[in-house]
């Protein structure tokens, strides 16, 4: 179990945002309604491989003016409504402070967690065991049975029932930092606990992907980098089982294969235009397949490896997850451990099951 006590490490980018920065000529990336200043497929995807190459170096953030307008007022006030709730040792403002980053973090996860996108979620009743529906018999399963180990099980029966894992993080302020004012104390420990918890579901769907390779799919080694060729390879893997392959999961290095051979894939590549979609790392279709990627979150946050990329089939195909609710959180200190820092610590109970390790294959550029 990891604890975090936050000691002024900056996990913000220059708060310049996406939506307003401008191009090499001059012009803005996203017009006045928001939308992608792009003429075709080939233009978008330079616009786009622009934008992943600004966002790597760390030059702006994907946040909207009033996003950043609203953080603003954060890093003014949130030291004094941390000293206030840190005080409030018996009230409830320290609880309240953390129902808020709870909910925030649920919110995000769901909008922008790769696992909540790809899995669908599956309905568990107080006092039952989840309960998962194959669609095919005879399958091999990759099954979390903690959030650090998964097991692959040939499922023969109609149901099958999947063990429920704790993710948990834990999340410390010192008094140290309240008193000299470093930071955003809220949105540190906001990144913090998405870092243990977000990122962590997200980690153990990539460790479940990557244990289905060779499976039954293997390998696609992308000798020279990823091409419309050995794309088209990579969705034939899939469809030959009579599947169709929906969705594309790619490290944001990838881009500049795309971008190199961008004749070719712009005439596949239907690019989302609106900043609101971008910014959660859809970025369009390319031969019918959605693509998400981690290239506009900050580095801390990111789960893909270079030259990774992952087909795979619809959501409600490709795996399912319970829960039991947001993500509830209850207080703690470091008092005893001779640390003046208090915090939360954040848990979540989940089941988590890539149903059919048909639906994926992964692509690693050599």
């Amino acid at each position: 179990m990891k604890t975090s006590v936050s000691s002024g490490m900056k996990l913000r980018r220059p708060e310049s945002s996406a939506l307003l920065a401008r191009r090499p000529g001059g012009e803005t990336f996203f017009n006045q309604a928001g939308a992608l200043n792009a003429d075709n497929g080939k233009d978008a995807i330079m616009q786009l491989g622009a934008l992943i190459s600004a966002a790597s170096q760390n030059q702006l953030v994907f946040k909207t003016p009033d996003e950043i307008e609203k953080s603003n007022v954060t890093v003014a006030t949130s030291r004094e409504l941390v000293k206030a709730a840190y005080s409030d040792r018996t009230g409830p403002r320290w609880m309240e402070t953390a129902a808020a980053i709870g909910a925030e973090l649920s919110e995000t996860s769901d909008r922008e967690g790769f696992m909540r996108r790809l899995f669908i979620r599956g309905e568990v009743a107080q006092g039952a065991q989840p309960r998962v529906r194959l669609r095919w018999k005879n399958v091999t399963a990759i099954v979390a049975s903690s959030a650090s180990q998964n097991q692959a099980v040939f499922a023969r029966d109609k149901y099958f029932y999947p063990p429920e894992f704790y993710v948990t993080g834990n999340v410390r302020i010192e008094e140290r930092e309240i008193q000299q004012g470093s930071g955003d104390l809220l949105e540190d420990a906001y990144f913090n606990t998405m870092e243990q918890i977000m990122v962590k579901e997200d980690k153990i769907w990539k460790t479940q992907a990557d244990a289905s390779v060779n499976l039954l799919n293997p390998l696609q080694v992308l000798a020279g980098g990823m091409t419309p060729a050995s794309l088209v390879a990579m969705r034939t893997t899939i469809t030959r089982w009579g599947i169709p392959a929906q969705m594309m999961v790619m490290a944001s290095d990838l881009w500049n294969d795309i971008i190199g051979n961008a004749a070719a894939f712009g005439n596949l590549f239907d690019p989302v235009t609106q900043f609101e979609i971008i910014q959660t790392g859809y970025l369009g279709t390319l031969l019918g397949m959605g693509i998400i990627t981690d290239a506009f979150r900050y580095p801390q946050l990111k789960v893909l490896n270079s030259g990774e990329v992952y087909i795979l089939g619809a959501p409600e195909q490709h795996g399912v997850y319970t829960d039991r609710g947001p993500v509830a959180s209850e207080p703690r200190d470091s008092f005893n451990d001779g640390v003046p820092a208090r915090g939360w610590f954040f848990y979540e109970l989940l089941s988590m099951t890539l149903v059919n390790a048909r639906l994926v294959v992964k692509g690693l550029r050599s």
